[in-house]
C-alpha cells in the first residue's frame, strides 16, 4: 500500500513551491507535460507523482539541489509499502482506501462523521460492530470478522491519545433506533455514545426523522482536516471506499445536517430515552 499521508505531505510542499513561483495549476502542469486535472490530484495527495515528473516540477518551480534532495525522498515515500503505522500487519485483511482513512485519521486535528444508516466506526464498541459484520454487505468468515473488529476497535485509540482531534459526529435517528446485535447490544452502544459526548473535545448530534429528508439522502461521510493542507473527504459506498475530489461541496451538506439537528443537549437526552427504551 503506497503511503496517503507522505503523498500528502508532497502535495502540500509542491503545491507551496508552484504558489511561491507565481505559477497556475495550468502553467505548472504544462510545463511538466501533465494534464491540469492530475497536477491537482498530486497536490491534494491523490496520487504519488514519477520522478521525471517531479524533476520537471521543481525545475519550474526553481527549486534549489537541497529541496530538489528532500522532496525526492518523500517522493520515494509514497511508493514504499504504507506508513509502517500500527495498522501495517491487517494490510491484507483490509482495503488500501480503509488503510489510507486509518492513516488519515492518525494525524487529523479534525474529524467530522455523518452516519445515516449504522453509528460511525469511530464510535462502535466491539459488541456493536461485530453484529454489524456478521449482518453486513459483505459475508465475512468468522476469524475475517475477528480481525476487522480488532481493526475498528483498534482504530479508536485516538480518541484516547494525550491531544485527540476535535470530533463532530451527526446521526440520523434511524442509526440509534435500528436494533443491531439485539436489546443489550444495542443498549451498550447509545450508554458508549452518551459518554463520548460527554468529552469535551466531542460533538455530537442527533437528526431526528421529524426533519424528514436531509442533506445526507446519498449517505454516510467523513471529513478530515489536518494542521495544513486541505480537507480529505472519505465516503463508504457498496462499489467501494471513495475519496471525492470536491471537499467544499461536502462541507456545505455537513453544516445543512447540523442545521437539521438536534443541540447536543436534546441529542444526549434522545440517547439515553432510547438507551432506556431497548427491552
Amino acid at each position: 500500500m503506497a503511503s496517503p499521508t507522505a503523498r500528502r505531505k508532497l502535495g502540500i510542499e509542491l503545491k507551496g513551491l508552484r504558489e511561491t513561483a507565481g505559477l497556475n495549476i495550468d502553467q505548472a502542469a504544462t510545463a511538466a507535460g501533465i494534464s491540469d486535472s492530475h497536477l491537482s490530484r498530486i497536490e491534494r495527495g491523490r496520487v504519488g507523482v514519477r520522478p521525471l515528473t517531479l524533476k520537471a516540477l521543481l525545475q519550474s518551480y526553481g527549486a534549489d539541489d537541497e529541496v530538489t534532495e528532500r522532496l525526492a525522498k518523500i517522493a520515494a515515500d509514497t511508493t514504499k509499502r504504507g506508513d509502517r503505522g500500527w495498522w501495517q500487519p491487517y494490510a491484507t485483511a483490509i482495503s488500501e482506501k480503509y488503510a489510507s482513512l486509518i492513516a488519515f485519521e492518525s494525524e487529523a486535528i479534525s474529524i467530522k462523521a455523518f452516519g445515516p444508516m449504522i453509528v460511525p466506526g469511530l464510535l462502535q464498541t466491539e459488541d456493536y460492530a461485530r453484529a454489524l459484520l456478521q449482518r453486513g454487505p459483505v459475508r465475512l468468515k468468522v476469524d475475517e470478522i475477528d480481525t476487522r473488529v480488532e481493526v475498528r476497535t483498534s482504530r479508536q485509540a485516538i480518541l484516547d491519545q494525550p491531544n485527540p482531534p476535535n470530533l463532530w459526529f451527526i446521526l440520523d435517528e434511524g442509526a440509534i433506533r435500528r436494533l443491531v446485535g439485539g436489546a443489550e447490544v444495542m443498549r451498550g452502544q447509545l450508554l458508549h455514545l452518551v459518554d463520548i459526548a460527554a468529552r469535551s473535545n466531542v460533538d455530537l448530534q442527533v437528526i431526528p426523522s421529524s426533519a424528514g429528508a436531509h442533506a445526507g439522502t446519498l449517505g454516510p461521510l467523513v471529513i478530515l482536516g489536518f494542521a495544513e493542507g486541505e480537507d480529505v473527504v472519505y465516503c463508504e459506498t457498496y462499489a467501494g471506499d471513495l475519496y471525492p475530489e470536491a471537499v467544499a461541496s461536502y462541507g456545505d451538506v455537513f453544516n445543512r445536517l447540523a442545521q437539521d439537528a438536534l443541540s447536543a443537549d436534546q441529542s444526549i437526552e434522545m440517547l439515553r430515552t432510547a438507551a432506556e427504551g431497548m427491552k
